[in-house]
């Protein structure tokens, strides 16, 4: 007698391929990632710098605030912007200039009204509006100011003298 068997009975089973456990990139993707990270890592060093940087100027803005109740607020907002300009800036030559040379490099820096310094700076009596209009200047001055070199006012007497 002749073998009856099914052609069913010669398949194999069907296996399945094993399972991935572990998932891996590819180079490229790896290389990507490596470069996003590191821009990622710049990016953030640099804005942790620049806050660093502007550090100061943040502190003399809450000074400023701390000042503007005092009496004798014009002598010490001057300085503090003239300790703003020596920290960003330590050999600019504003910094050693006079009052009304100070006034006018000041004046250029901003479009606000700056009142007479030299009156405000030396007169006995305090005038309030002053006060207020040097406040102002000096508070819309700090939150503009960048640190970066700014152009000095040199009259012709410092050009001739030098």
């Amino acid at each position: 007698m002749a073998d009856i068997h099914s052609p069913l009975d010669q398949l194999a089973d069907i296996s399945e391929p094993a399972l991935q456990q572990s998932f891996a990139l590819a180079p490229l993707w790896w290389l990507l990632l490596i470069v996003v990270l590191s821009a990622l890592t710049y990016l953030l060093l640099r804005l942790y710098k620049r806050w660093r940087y502007f550090a100061a100027r943040r502190q003399a803005l809450q000074l400023l605030e701390k000042i503007s109740i005092e009496p004798d607020a014009a002598a010490q907002i001057n300085q503090l912007l003239k300790r703003v300009l020596q920290h960003y800036q330590p050999a600019h030559p504003a910094l050693s200039m006079p009052t009304q040379q100070w006034q006018s490099w000041l004046a250029q820096q901003h479009s606000k009204p700056l009142p007479d310094l030299s009156r405000l700076l030396y007169q006995a009596g305090s005038d309030s509006s002053a006060n207020e209009q040097f406040y102002q200047f000096a508070k819309a001055w700090l939150c503009s100011y960048s640190g970066k070199a700014q152009p000095s006012v040199i009259n012709s007497q410092e050009a001739a003298n030098a």
